[in-house]
């Protein structure tokens, strides 16, 4: 069949060839509604679907739920939960996130900027792209939870970098992430608990400066419940509890403050009664005063070889350290900053043993502070502080030197390059319920939008149960437990452009039956005008064909146009698919 032009006129276009046509993808959205109802799930135009697929080989089985998915840390088995958690949580931890392998930061699997990892529990929404588009648009996602205790409540937002955030935090309250020089959350440990025979012998650091962080020992390192909330004292994500073992921070000239510079050390510390090496008073918790590598020259290769020097040095610019049973105020913490044997030291007053706390050691302009659970606990000036960097070696629960080591546990290690404004101290404490800002941080999850997953994964307690109700076993009585939200789904369509040339002296008659002189009979006689030469048809419609003359699409010009036969015509069809 040809292209039609004029009214009936008709010409047959080639099929085409590369060069012929240019192709545009672009994308439309539609909103999508969701919400809780006896455990049925919703079209916001009433339509019944379920709005879950399954996304493991044998999708049928796992088809119609929502789910906790755990690791072997966590166990939490629903007896009305058809989808198995450990197989989900394992599918979901090596495909979609960061695998954790040998290599420390091995590549995404994804190709969006996701920074939580999924933890040791995770709540799953799913949705089925393929029946509501092909994805999930940036920035569409909202969650909002309603629950009969409204400290369990929270909207949920997507950041458009596959980051899943909640609005009830006030992020003017966190520090800055320029402003950390390094975070061991330890979160990430939770693979290694009851689940690999061999410990790594490497901690990530999550801060944006990616250190180097090594643990030395690894055997002798456990990682256990971690800090609590501090109105229920329920414990939240993992710590490291240190034995005869310490870390070393390999980039240590990365951390050192010089007499003019601020800086700050915010942890958690729980302590035993008492230390189990108690040889010295003390027992160190942040060193940078006691190693560095030097290179001599061997007498017989005469090339220079890199050796550790180990001494006390008159420069350092923090030690931080706990004292311990045979010291004169056993559990108290000391720091120091040191020039030219000129000290600058202040300790805080005992801490009571086996209780979490929260710890901010900072220097802040002339001021050495210590503050213990969000309140200044001591404070000394000192002025008279010259250059305190060195090239020694960074270590964090020990020294680099056999004995001294730290006894105890560590939790959501910060290091700041500023000192933290006393606004903000009480909000590296805080840990409540309701809005945990001791994480510093809104991420609570993730989603995946080109396969339609929804990810909560936050160790905070308030996010275990985001999508199963007051207990989360489903109970959502209606709306008032449960949740309901809203996403635009994405669908691509494909703009082509074909090129339809027409030479001038083609197709300069018109099969339009008024250039009959009878257009009612069968007589083929034309009017004189379509004779002349000062005739021109005018083309109306343009039909494309493939190559078996079958119709594809019919392109309506919204203007006649007249075909001239003194030049050559190309004419451009747009269309999507």
């Amino acid at each position: 069949m040809p292209f039609q032009i004029g009214n009936s006129l008709s010409l047959t276009h080639k099929p085409l060839k590369d060069g012929d046509y240019t192709i545009r993808p672009f994308q439309v959205n539609k909103l999508w509604e969701f919400k809780t109802e006896a455990s049925e799930y919703e079209h916001y135009k009433n339509f019944g679907i379920n709005v879950y697929r399954a996304f493991y080989p044998e999708n049928h089985k796992y088809f119609g739920n929502v789910a906790n998915v755990s690791s072997s840390m966590y166990e939490r088995i629903f007896t009305t939960q058809s989808l198995d958690p450990k197989i989900l949580w394992y599918y979901l931890d090596h495909n979609f996130y960061t695998e954790y392998k040998k290599e420390k930061y091995p590549t995404m699997l994804t190709d969006y900027n996701q920074i939580t990892y999924l933890g040791e529990s995770a709540s799953l929404f799913v949705i089925p792209v393929g029946v509501f588009g092909e994805g999930i648009k940036k920035k569409s996602v909202s969650l909002t939870n309603i629950n009969t205790s409204s400290k369990f409540n929270y909207t949920i937002i997507d950041d458009g970098n596959g980051n899943l955030t909640d609005t009830s935090f006030d992020e003017t309250n966190f520090m800055e992430d320029d402003s950390v020089l390094l975070y061991l959350g330890f979160n990430e440990k939770y693979r290694e608990y009851q689940m690999k025979n061999n410990k790594l012998d490497y901690v990530l650091d999550m801060s944006s400066k990616y250190n180097n962080v090594s643990i030395k020992n690894s055997k002798k390192i456990r990682y256990e419940s971690g800090i609590p909330t501090t109105d229920t004292s329920q414990s939240t994500g993992v710590c490291a509890t240190f034995d005869a073992t310490y870390l070393q921070v390999e980039e240590g000239n990365n951390f050192n403050f010089t007499n003019n510079e601020d800086f700050g050390f915010s942890f958690w510390i729980k302590v035993p009664p008492q230390q189990k090496d108690a040889n010295d008073t003390r027992n160190y918790i942040f060193n940078k005063n006691t190693i560095k590598d030097v290179y001599v020259i061997n007498e017989t290769t005469l090339e220079h070889e890199k050796q550790e020097i180990q001494k006390s040095y008159p420069n350092y610019p923090f030690n931080i350290y706990l004292n311990n049973q045979s010291a004169a105020t056993p559990n108290s913490i000391t720091f120091e900053q040191c020039s030219n044997y000129v000290t600058a030291s202040v300790s805080s007053t005992a801490l009571s043993s086996s209780v979490w706390h929260h710890v901010l050691c900072q220097r802040s302009s002339s001021y050495y502070q210590i503050w213990i659970d969000g309140t200044l606990n001591s404070s000394v000036e000192h002025g008279n502080i010259k250059d305190t960097a060195n090239d020694n070696k960074f270590y964090i629960a020990g020294n680099g030197v056999s004995g001294r080591e730290f006894s105890g546990s560590l939790d959501e290690i910060r290091i700041f390059n500023k000192a933290v404004p006393s606004a903000k101290v009480p909000y590296l404490y805080q840990n409540t319920t309701e809005v945990g800002y001791a994480y510093q941080t809104s991420r609570v999850g993730n989603v995946f939008y080109g396969n339609g997953f929804l990810v909560v994964s936050d160790p905070r307690p308030k996010y275990a149960n985001a999508f199963l109700g007051s207990t989360g076993n489903y109970d959502f009585d209606g709306i008032t437990n449960g949740f309901s939200g809203k996403f635009r789904g994405t669908t691509t369509f494909y703009q082509y452009e074909v090129i339809c040339k027409i030479r001038k002296n083609e197709f300069n008659f018109t099969q339009n039956s008024s250039v009959r002189t009878d257009r009612f009979s069968q007589n083929d006689q034309l009017e004189n005008y379509v004779t002349s030469s000062f005739f021109r048809p005018f083309i109306t419609t343009i039909g494309l064909y493939n190559s078996t003359n079958d119709l594809v699409a019919i392109a309506k010009l919204a203007n006649p146009l007249e075909k001239r036969n003194d030049v050559d015509m190309n004419i451009i069809i747009r269309f999507d698919m």
